[in-house]
């Protein structure tokens, strides 16, 4: 099954806590809410990389999504590993196996996200199992 939709999301940074040699690594926790087809707002923290050649870095994050998803209700969570080389961007974003509660107990899935013209769109492949 597949949902798409788009969601806003609110960041809040905290100072690096590491700048060795032009590395830097930093936290960010953020809330988020989807609207589309997975009708839900989530919590989540990021670590993330800025090294000294523009357009590079990396992040992971776990994310608790609650809400509804196809009109069954739960929560699950999301673990993030995203990349960018040289401004070529990577994003793997997967349903952690067995995190799914309620009607959403099960889930399995890879959520896809895109920006673009400043707004955040997603596309979730998933099935319950």
């Amino acid at each position: 099954m597949q949902v798409t939709g788009t969601f806003e999301i609110q960041m809040t940074p905290e100072p690096p806590y590491s700048t060795d040699d032009g590395v830097s690594l930093g936290r960010v926790h953020f809330d988020k809410q989807f609207s589309g087809g997975l009708e839900a707002t989530s919590v989540g923290d990021m670590i993330g990389v800025r090294g000294p050649v523009a357009h590079s870095g990396g992040y992971v994050c776990i994310e608790r999504v609650t809400g509804t998803l196809g009109g069954k209700r739960g929560s699950f969570v999301l673990q993030h590993n995203g990349v960018m080389d040289r401004g070529a961007a990577s994003l793997a974003c997967s349903v952690v196996p067995d995190t799914g509660t309620g009607e959403l107990a099960g889930l399995r899935g890879k959520l896809a996200i895109e920006i673009a013209d400043k707004r955040h769109l997603y596309t979730f492949d998933y099935e319950l199992i």
